[in-house]
């Protein structure tokens, strides 16, 4: 009974994997494809889109035949303890980092639009902060956060009146980037489409684990809407000469939006989205300690507290936006690929042998 109510619906663990992958990125996705796909870079997004659908497929195979034990436990059983070790430590590793760059995101934004005159550390300390607060209540309680903060993504719906000003040309010729560019643009796509791989540490503590397939599709499905959307009608707005020139061009969509009392529309949708990024902190903040406690086997609140002092120092250096940008390009794509061969060969393992 007391684990039954520690447990999450397969609806929460929809809303989280949302959380997790629809963060503050989101703002700044288009300029990353622009750069390669120009004006198709709404088709590389939809295109990208088959990362995380591969996820939850390969999760639900998983899931069937072992919906008690998460990744970091299967990697054990069959890579053995030491090299199982080894790639659960990889594994949450991404989590960690994660959680700092968004940490990073968070701190710029709000010094850019809303608290110039507070400094990175300040900011910082709020964001953490609050993060471990929300972490340290555990799941079930990160779960519900999850599903209302998730009621926030409707402020995107408003975008659809850049299509009134924007210009339908500024999409055309459609595939005139060329097919291989469209391609290659994916790698961009990285970083801006991780977060889905918390399904395989997650899923042992959802109660029905037979709709976890479907609540995770629909979640593919609907954040996958949120970023599309996004690149398409930034491009249309926009254009792709313009575009670059702003860091978070998704925010100068909603200058468009004319609404009455409302001066401007901008800082409606910059405080939303910060509500989004602390809740995405809090995720990988969670994640993040849970993993740790997996690895080491030491009570999970502490660690919510032993990391804090070491997460401030980190997403400290980590708010230079140049070193940031540095390590995500090398560390992106090097953990999508972990990911894709640490999953497929658990995967392949359990069905070469099923009764393990």
């Amino acid at each position: 009974m007391n684990k039954q109510k520690k447990l999450i619906t397969a609806s929460q663990l929809g809303s989280l994997l949302i959380g997790f992958s629809a963060g503050p990125a989101f703002l700044r996705f288009s300029n990353a494809l622009v750069k390669t796909a120009g004006q198709d870079a709404w088709i590389s997004a939809i295109i990208g889109l088959v990362y995380p659908l591969y996820v939850i497929l390969i999760a639900s195979f998983i899931i069937n035949k072992h919906p008690n034990d998460n990744i970091l436990v299967l990697s054990k059983k069959y890579f053995g303890r030491f090299l199982g070790s080894i790639l659960n430590y990889i594994f949450i590793s991404q989590f960690i980092l994660v959680s700092l760059t968004v940490t990073s995101d968070f701190v710029n934004l709000t010094r850019t639009y809303i608290v110039p005159f507070l400094s990175p550390l300040k900011v910082i300390i709020i964001g953490i902060s609050l993060a471990a607060y929300a972490s340290f209540n555990g799941l079930k309680v990160l779960g519900k956060v999850n599903h209302l903060i998730n009621f926030g993504y409707l402020v995107v719906l408003f975008s659809m009146v850049a299509l009134k000003f924007g210009d339908l040309s500024n999409i055309q010729p459609v595939f005139g980037s060329g097919l291989l560019n469209i391609l290659k643009a994916n790698k961009e796509t990285a970083y801006f489409y991780t977060g889905w791989e918390v399904i395989f540490l997650l899923y042992p503590y959802v109660k029905d684990s037979k709709s976890i397939k479907k609540k995770g599709l629909k979640a593919v499905g609907l954040a996958g809407i949120i970023w599309v959307w996004a690149v398409f009608c930034t491009i249309v707005y926009l254009g792709i000469d313009i575009l670059p020139k702003s860091y978070w061009s998704y925010i100068f969509v909603f200058e468009s939006i004319q609404i009455p009392i409302i001066n401007n529309f901008r800082y409606i949708f910059t405080f939303v989205w910060i509500l989004i990024i602390i809740r995405t902190i809090s995720n990988y903040y969670f994640a993040s300690i849970l993993g740790i406690n997996k690895l080491i086997n030491v009570d999970i609140k502490k660690i919510c507290i032993y990391i804090y002092p070491l997460m401030l120092y980190l997403a400290l250096i980590l708010s230079d936006n140049l070193l940031k940008e540095k390590i995500l390009s090398f560390t992106s794509p090097t953990f999508t690929t972990f990911n894709l061969i640490f999953s497929t060969s658990i995967a392949l393992l359990i069905s070469f042998k099923p009764k393990y």
